[in-house]
């Protein structure tokens, strides 16, 4: 073989390696450094409490308790609404990887959609609650 056919081949191999690593690879590497701060967050919010109804509340100290529950149930819905819309996006934005990461079993737009849920149940009580989580993990794989 003539030398110079060698050296194209070597230039084409690297150039499609090339595309591939930008086409596949660096959207992995974000879809799981997006799973390592849904988990995050996911551990972090676990402890949020659904304020109990307005209603309910006669003292003072109780009304003060409601705000404050409020206000923290306010802030992680809005974290896992940021965390949902970015999910979605990627699942939406970048089919290669998303067809490349099914096989493991994952889910990218079920994790968002189970995201979006959670946010939405998250200042009340009631087993939606758990069963979006559920979603969010299985979506994801924090748990078989």
């Amino acid at each position: 073989m003539q030398w110079y056919v060698i050296i194209i081949s070597v230039a084409t191999t690297g150039a499609f390696g090339w595309f591939a690593l930008e086409l596949v690879g660096r959207p992995i590497r974000n879809f799981f450094d997006l799973r390592r701060s849904v988990r995050s967050q996911m551990l972090f919010l676990a402890n949020v409490a659904a304020p109990q109804p307005r209603e309910t509340c006669v003292t003072s100290e109780q009304i003060r308790q409601y705000d404050t529950d409020l206000k923290n149930a306010r802030e992680a819905q809005r974290i896992l609404r940021d965390l949902a819309s970015q999910m979605l996006a990627f699942a939406e934005s970048e089919r290669a990887a998303c067809i490349a990461i099914r096989p493991f079993g994952f889910d990218p737009s079920s994790a968002g959609s189970g995201l979006i849920g959670l946010s939405n149940t998250l200042d009340r009580h009631g087993t939606d609650r758990a069963s979006f989580r559920k979603k969010v993990e299985r979506a994801l794989r924090f748990s078989e």
